[in-house]
């Protein structure tokens, strides 16, 4: 499986927007969309390199085209948003007359840098692209999609000091995931205004060319924890495949998180995601 640019759209805010929530929410739900719905992502992120040096990915992917494309289980409180799916079922990069989008601003060169229609790999600059607190421009035109104007993005935080679970090291390399409890996540609470989103991500059985399984929550940097509902870990078991006496393995992403979610004509839904990979390690949850 490729590094994925955290192309993570459904933040608590975003669903009780578009699909009319208020109040508390305590139950699982289902993301729904009519029939016209597109829903397409563009995505900017930093992260270190082999050599530890920040460096900055951008790229885009579309989900959704006339309801046909991606579905997710959600399971959103008002603490917590949670979705699990198989990633090989958005629609990716099918191919398009044309299209560029620009990300402007921060410490991106002079033009900033572009994300452009057909090109099916990460475009990667050698350094990164804020260094906390900017803003950035976007704009897009093409894509098969209305035209997005200039619309701003303030970016997150470049650190996350996470305090559980304990870093990987050479005698504890794999995260062990406990089938029966609650995963939890903990990190130094900050007064921002942005999300913390933690995903769990393995292939799903008999399938190692798939693009993989993903669980992924967003939380609220300011609670300073969050916790994987016991339910939303079962569904992503069930989604890596048949129950077996094999593990599963995996990679755990935990990011700081911003969106921008615009609604433009004919039914799109454009997500525009800025994001700081904090940490990468292997975990292994038996079942």
């Amino acid at each position: 499986m490729k590094h994925p640019l955290v192309f993570a759209a459904l933040t608590l805010a975003t669903v009780a927007s578009s699909v009319g929530l208020t109040g508390c929410l305590a139950e699982p739900m289902d993301y729904g969309r009519r029939g016209s719905d597109s829903e397409i992502v563009f995505g900017i992120e930093q992260r270190k390199n082999a050599d530890g040096k920040l460096v900055t990915a951008v790229g885009y992917e579309f989900l959704d085209v006339r309801n046909h494309g991606w579905s997710a289980r959600g399971f959103v409180t008002s603490e917590r948003s949670c979705w699990a799916e198989r990633l090989d079922d958005r629609l990716g990069q099918p191919r398009v007359e044309g299209g560029v989008a620009t990300f402007e601003g921060g410490l991106l060169p002079a033009g900033g840098i572009a994300v452009v229609a057909n090109r099916t790999d990460e475009l990667l600059l050698d350094a990164p692209a804020w260094k906390g607190g900017e803003l950035l421009t976007f704009e897009a035109r093409g894509f098969a999609m209305p035209q997005i104007r200039p619309s701003k993005l303030l970016v997150p935080s470049l650190d996350l000091a996470i305090t559980a679970p304990a870093a990987p090291t050479d005698a504890t390399p794999e995260l062990a995931v406990p089938a029966a409890r609650e995963l939890e996540i903990s990190w130094d609470a900050a007064a921002l205004k942005e999300n913390v989103v933690v995903s769990l991500v393995a292939s799903p059985v008999g399938e190692p060319a798939s693009r993989g399984v993903e669980l992924r929550c967003f939380f609220d940097r300011s609670a300073g924890k969050g916790v994987f509902p016991q339910r939303m870990m079962d569904r992503f078991v069930s989604l890596v495949g048949p129950a077996s006496s094999e593990p599963v393995k995996g990679k755990l992403h935990i990011a700081t998180h911003r969106q921008l979610t615009i609604f433009a004509d004919g039914g799109w839904t454009v997500y525009v995601v800025a994001s700081v990979d904090q940490r990468e390690q292997p975990f292994v949850l038996q079942r």
